[in-house]
């Protein structure tokens, strides 16, 4: 199934602005091509540094499930297997060892930069009359009455007419910030993640400590080296990029990490099976010394994803959440396929259209907002232990008493056809009974003892 551009709901020489040219940006102009709209793509940065930010070692890699691979299906894309891996499990290491596991399995790795850049060319291929991108455009305002768009390059400003304008430019939203200006009755509100990451090219998973050759088709962590931890999806090249991730206030904080004995100290402690004892790469410590430390997750909630009869937002401008779960960009695509769904089923009515949007999407943007907040991060630890004991205490009872115990809610997480608010409210039943479980427990151990002093 892909969008629809039959005359019934397609867009009649209706002209669309997309803001940000990132992979949400970018799907989403591809969506609407295809649906006949006019789209023009304005992005602040140029095209040049898209395809390479690893000169600001910004670049990473992000795990699509199957709610970000349904929307690029829908929207006709497929993913070049030259630069994507189809993940074939998770390995988790510790000092220990490392094990193997299902988890991730059929999920696709793929740097962020290259998605964008092929969701780009996809739109440049497949619809070169429908769309049209403009770099080094700053949004310098929008005039929601005329309906139209200011932006500036280098010394000059350009303005051009709408019928709708999607804000798809991240975290830091313009577009949310020009509506909130404009909009009393709008509000937007962010939770800052106080975790601080930066990214390390790992090298050959196959180099690793008693590796196998799938590793390098695998998604690795290192969850239980508290307060600090890694995660490092493949390449395809199999390498590993590693995600360094520590809390700004511990006995651990990149702050600490000064010198090549400190970086030696803290993997020979956390990380033994990376470098297996071996001295670190001089040219290896000197890039992560030199990286800038960058903040974790925002977890953004708007009450409302659209301003007017025109505007709306998608992806992290909406809705950002932290990493903890992986949804980030998974529930920025399946906002853009979402969206879409609904301009088809009201034929483009963008006056009723819109309010849908927002009415059928937030519940579940808020509840992974919620869900990712409880599994991860905060000001001290990498990982909340008790969050993801519960996990593995109700998987374990699962198998135990199946018909007692579900499977947990969490699991679901990447099915594409579970909403987010089903998962989160089947997620708070089964804390319940777990609690009820403890609760009794307690209650027997109690009366054991008292029976035993008496």
């Amino acid at each position: 199934m892909t969008f629809s551009d039959s005359t019934e709901v397609a867009a009649q020489n209706q002209t669309a602005i997309v803001v940000g040219a990132g992979p949400t940006g970018t799907l989403m102009a591809l969506i609407l091509a295809q649906m006949n709209w006019k789209v023009s793509v304005y992005e602040r940065r140029d095209s040049y540094s898209q395809l390479n930010d690893n000169q600001n070692r910004r670049s990473y890699n992000i795990v699509l499930f199957s709610r970000g691979l349904r929307a690029l299906k829908q929207a006709g894309v497929t993913l070049p297997t030259e630069q994507s891996v189809v993940l074939k499990g998770n390995v988790r290491h510790s000092t220990k060892g490392a094990k193997k596991s299902p988890g991730f399995s059929e999920a696709v790795s793929v740097n962020r930069n290259i998605l964008a850049q092929h969701l780009l060319k996809e739109g440049i291929t497949r619809f070169p009359e429908h769309i049209k991108y403009y770099f080094n455009h700053r949004l310098e305002g929008i005039n929601f009455e005329q309906k139209l768009a200011t932006f500036q390059i280098e010394e000059k400003q350009v303005s051009q007419s709408f019928d709708l304008l999607v804000g798809a430019d991240g975290v830091f939203s313009t577009v949310r910030e020009i509506i909130v200006q404009q909009f009393d009755e709008f509000s937007a509100d962010q939770n800052h993640d106080q975790m601080t990451f930066k990214i390390c090219q790992l090298g050959k998973a196959t180099n690793f400590t008693n590796s196998t050759p799938d590793w390098e088709e695998c998604f690795h962590t290192w969850p239980n080296t508290q307060p600090v931890t890694m995660l490092a999806p493949p390449n395809p090249d199999g390498t590993l990029t590693g995600v360094l991730i520590l809390p700004q206030q511990s006995e651990i904080t990149f702050d600490k990490i000064k010198t090549e004995n400190d970086i030696n100290a803290l993997f020979s402690a956390k990380f033994p099976d990376i470098f297996m004892g071996k001295p670190i790469p001089q040219d290896w410590v000197e890039d992560l010394l030199a990286q800038k430390v960058s903040l974790g997750g925002i977890t953004t909630i708007c009450n409302h994803f659209h301003a007017g009869n025109s505007v709306v937002l998608v992806g992290d401008a909406a809705h950002s959440v932290w990493a903890s779960l992986g949804q980030g960009c998974n529930v920025a695509l399946e906002s853009c396929r979402i969206l879409a769904e609904i301009l088809e089923a009201h034929n483009n009515n963008l006056p009723t259209a819109l309010p849908a949007y927002t009415l059928a999407r937030k519940p579940d943007t808020d509840a992974i907002g919620r869900l990712s907040e409880q599994g991860f991060g905060g000001n001290k630890r990498a990982g909340n232990i008790v969050f993801f004991a519960k996990v593995i205490t109700l998987s374990l009872f699962h198998k135990l008493l199946p018909k007692i115990f579900p499977k947990p809610a969490l699991l679901q997480l990447n099915q594409a056809d579970v909403g987010y608010a089903e998962i989160e409210t089947q997620w708070k039943a089964q804390e319940r009974q777990l609690w009820g479980m403890a609760i009794g427990l307690i209650v027997i151990v109690l009366l054991i003892a008292g029976k035993v002093m008496v």
